[in-house]
């Protein structure tokens, strides 16, 4: 099979604007299933969920990569959690509803998956996760936890950002030299009776912020809302230093708003979490950022996205989390 597309040449563009059309083929492409899972050393509350969506589980059939149409998540999928003895310590289901539609003719929530047993990972132990859904081939990965963190110091100073809560924030974590090792920093904002409030983002438009721009070398915050927000830092070059970034940050409310009554809880607590994160997690957040970089741009070199999911595609996860708690 072929389909036609229009290629702009440079070197064509430069001397006549002018515009070819040739014949491409299409890339063959085999249907897998695609999973998207990060396993934590923290209990799956419904507060560690609101916060950490980008560690829910997701699961779809491939497209090819001419594919335009929607990604359809699956929600017939059976998912499994494995420890090292062989035994099933976490199953999974469906957040989609039946009878359930949204907008577009499905739930929102469509292939996503929660947990029913509540897990809670074990650093140093090795799990298995395995995945089937009817007319694809399962799929399985293996991953062993990483080491807790040690977060040395955490402080935030109350300033004056551009608009809302916000002020500096800085975080030191004392590096093991004896291993390689892998990190993901994020904050959050808890009120008086521990619930979450709000997340904590860099204040790009601070004086001296470097802006959004994405820096695969920089100790930073990542958000835990998107897969495109995640910034991994490694150790390689640094092995067994202190790490430590310091930036300007903003506090933003996430919680209900009332507009009868629009007063906004005061936060009580700021939590820093570093996460200690296994190679392939590293490798996966690294290759979609550079991925994301080229911006469809033809001319890019391939950015192939890293996967540790045999058979199929995707990210089976690991973190280990240490949490630091401020005091506002």
């Amino acid at each position: 099979m072929k389909k036609l597309f229009p290629i702009s040449a440079v070197a064509l563009l430069a001397l006549s604007g002018c515009e070819t059309v040739v014949d491409v083929d299409t890339p063959p492409h085999t249907p897998r299933l695609a999973l998207s899972y990060t396993l934590s050393n923290q209990p799956a509350t419904p507060d560690y969920r609101a916060f950490f969506e980008v560690r829910d589980l997701f699961v779809s059939g491939s497209q090819g990569v001419l594919e335009t149409r929607q990604l359809a998540g699956r929600q017939d999928a059976t998912i499994q959690l494995f420890d090292e003895s062989g035994q099933v310590v976490e199953q999974f289901r469906s957040k989609a509803r039946s009878g359930s539609y949204g907008y577009y003719g499905q739930d929102s929530l469509y292939g996503y998956y929660v947990p029913t047993r509540n897990f809670v990972g074990v650093p140093g132990r090795t799990y298995t996760l395995r995945a089937s859904a009817s007319g694809l081939e399962p799929v399985e990965a293996t991953l062993t936890l990483p080491a807790v963190p040690t977060i040395e110091r955490a402080e935030f100073v109350v300033g004056t950002p551009t608009y809302g809560y916000g002020g500096r924030l800085t975080v030191s974590v004392a590096d093991a030299a004896a291993s390689a090792d892998y990190y993901l920093a994020y904050a959050r904002v808890l009120d008086r009776t521990g619930r979450y409030w709000g997340e904590v983002y860099p204040d790009y438009n601070a004086p001296g912020s470097d802006g959004p721009d994405i820096n695969l070398g920089r100790f930073q915050l990542s958000s835990a809302y998107g897969l495109y927000s995640q910034y991994p830092f490694s150790d390689v070059g640094g092995n067994g230093q202190r790490l430590s970034f310091s930036s300007d940050v903003l506090l933003q409310y996430r919680g209900t708003y009332d507009p009868y009554n629009p007063v906004i809880p005061e936060p009580a607590f700021l939590e820093v979490i570093v996460s200690g994160i296994t190679p392939d997690t590293y490798r996966f957040y690294q290759s979609l950022l550079r991925y994301y970089d080229t911006d469809g741009n033809p001319f890019a070199e391939p950015a192939p996205l890293h996967s540790n999911v045999r058979s199929g595609y995707g990210l089976f996860g690991g973190t280990t989390d240490a949490v630091y708690r401020i005091s506002l």
